[in-house]
């Protein structure tokens, strides 16, 4: 096993023991709104699972495919899953570095957290050209990511503008106009500095970016 598989496993099983990591994320709550009835949600980066399981579990009729590279991860989702007994959900493994498997206009909803700032330029103009692609006409794209006013920006070692290595994973920080310039084929509901999250908000950090746009 590589050694960055090794990191998300980790990483994985010691956020498994988190409470933050069983109930649905401030972000997913503050998007709840914007997420039409009776559709079908990608999750890109599911982690724990937490927030598809609560969007499958709500009133919205809601199915959601909730991927993640990390098998750890979609281990402990399922295991979720069925204490919930969530019915309208299924877990896949899915590489976000290499273009989707899914057809064109699948999906109604693509929703991330946190999930997409690990990538260089190059990989990241592509897995937002792969969101659209799967998007149907009118669908709706959510995401949170890493802000560049995180204290942990310009730390480590930088590969490219706003992409450094620290501590054995490499991470992508965000700013309003680098959201938008990367999901510019979207038109912007909402683009702001005002993200949160339960681990963030312990260490000071409330500034993450938000995005919410429609093709």
């Amino acid at each position: 096993m590589s050694e960055m598989s090794d990191f998300w496993r980790e990483l994985s099983n010691r956020y498994a023991k988190e409470d933050w990591a069983k109930v649905p994320s401030i972000f997913a709550t503050q998007v709840y709104d914007y997420i039409p009835d009776d559709c079908e949600m990608l999750e890109l980066g599911c982690g724990q699972g937490q927030d598809g399981l609560w969007f499958a579990a709500g009133k919205k009729r809601i199915g959601v495919l909730a991927t993640d590279v990390e098998q750890a991860a979609l281990e402990n989702a399922k295991k979720r899953r069925h204490e919930l007994n969530v019915e309208s959900i299924e877990f896949e493994q899915l590489d976000l570095a290499q273009p989707f498997r899914y057809e064109n206009d699948t999906f109604d909803v693509v929703y991330s957290h946190l999930a997409l700032h690990y990538f260089d330029t190059k990989t990241t103009e592509q897995i937002f050209s792969e969101i659209y692609r799967v998007l149907k006409p009118d669908g709706i794209l959510a995401f949170l990511v890493n802000s560049v006013n995180d204290p942990e920006y310009n730390t480590g070692t930088k590969i490219e503008d706003d992409y450094f290595e620290t501590e054995g994973t490499k991470k992508r920080y965000f700013s309003i106009k680098t959201a938008k310039e990367f999901a510019k084929n979207f038109d912007m509901i909402l683009c702001d500095e005002q993200g949160e999250t339960y681990k963030d908000n312990a260490k000071g950090v409330h500034n993450l970016v938000r995005f919410v746009g429609v093709k």
